[in-house]
């Protein structure tokens, strides 16, 4: 037997088995998107060929962008300056169609990503519910149909996926009740050292879907004699802007730019409308991991699962949702508050699910 030979055959099996062809899909522009991109880069490091398909809803981003040896394809499904919910709803479903993947993996992210035209194995990550969207904009009939209409269209991905796993054990609680299994992979990043400023700031980075929460940090700030810095896109920017016209606003933002923008405050805000179903459900705020990460506290929502993991880690202060009092004194009492013992990512485990499903 020729050893070299069989060294050989061996080494080329393995090659093929670790440069796998991995697509991942999101219903955003992934500008940025986190969580997919952190998973994205793990999956390159490991040794794999990664593009996430995206949608660029505004089509204000580049068509193709490479980012740390993955690279994201962004289609555009037609914009219009006041496109309403059912519009959006429509064009979604248009830019799901348009998605035909070739790859040995698709990482779905989300279950308003039902429909991708691809039959191997996938993986479902959800990190978000959609189907509590609707009703966060209204409790009409309407509204109540859309939500039924997208709890449907959860359980036929979850059904159609090999596996799952989400951002949250709420979210997990969610998923058993309608009888599928799931594994938490959180949010989590690896800790790293940032200087601390004495300056009273609170920051807001992420995506800026809804305008009651940021009214709510500005008067909070004010009164609290916080300085409010924000960064991130979305659906409430230009009302935000039209609001609150000298708000210090620094547009959207990379994976790379966000220790420099948590280096600049001392408090990290993370509260959300509880009219938001996935609050409640257990939700968990990646800007409060991020921040914790970087040794700042948050102030997040009291009796919720997003407050409970807060307290329970010392991670920041809660507050009531709305109360702007309440919220005043909790960024005093997050100022200057010592983040320790963070825990890290969950990158080990996320990758033993890719191999799983790989082999």
């Amino acid at each position: 037997m020729n050893v070299g030979l069989v060294a050989k055959a061996i080494e080329e099996d393995f090659l093929d088995y670790i440069m796998a062809h991995i697509a991942m899909v999101v219903t955003n522009a992934c500008a940025p998107d986190p969580r997919v991109e952190r998973h994205a880069k793990w999956m390159v490091d490991q040794g794999h060929s990664v593009e996430i398909i995206a949608w660029d809803r505004e089509n204000c981003h580049p068509e193709m962008e490479k980012k740390n040896g993955y690279t994201i394809f962004r289609k555009r499904q037609g914009w219009t300056r006041r496109p309403g919910a059912i519009r959006t709803w429509f064009r979604k479903r248009k830019f799901i169609a348009s998605v035909k993947i070739n790859a040995d993996l698709l990482i779905l992210n989300d279950t308003d990503t039902a429909g991708v035209d691809f039959a191997g194995k996938k993986l479902l990550d959800i990190h978000d519910m959609a189907h509590t969207w609707p009703l966060m904009r209204g409790n009409t009939i309407l509204h109540r149909k859309a939500a039924n209409l997208m709890i449907e269209e959860a359980r036929r991905i979850m059904e159609d996926s090999d596996l799952i796993i989400t951002s949250a054990k709420g979210f997990k609680q969610w998923i058993k009740s309608e009888g599928f299994d799931s594994q938490v992979v959180m949010n989590r990043r690896n800790p790293r050292t940032l200087n601390q400023t004495k300056e009273k700031v609170v920051g807001y980075f992420g995506r800026i879907r809804e305008i009651e929460s940021i009214r709510h940090m500005h008067s909070a700030a004010k009164s609290a004699n916080f300085r409010v810095i924000v960064a991130g896109d979305g659906l409430a920017v230009n009302q935000m802007l039209s609001e609150f016209p000298n708000i210090d606003y620094r547009g959207s933002f990379t994976e790379e730019e966000l220790p420099e923008l948590v280096g600049e405050i001392s408090v990290m805000y993370a509260m959300y409308s509880t009219k938001r179903g996935n609050i409640l459900q257990g939700a968990i705020p990646t800007k409060m991991l991020d921040a914790a990460a970087f040794g700042r506290p948050s102030v997040v929502n009291k009796n919720t699962p997003m407050g409970e993991l807060c307290t329970q880690e010392k991670l920041g202060v809660t507050a009531s949702f709305g109360n702007i009092e309440e919220i005043a004194d909790a960024l005093n009492q997050a100022h200057g508050l010592k983040i320790s013992d963070v825990k890290g990512e969950d990158k080990d485990v996320f990758l033993e699910i890719i191999s799983k499903l790989l082999t």
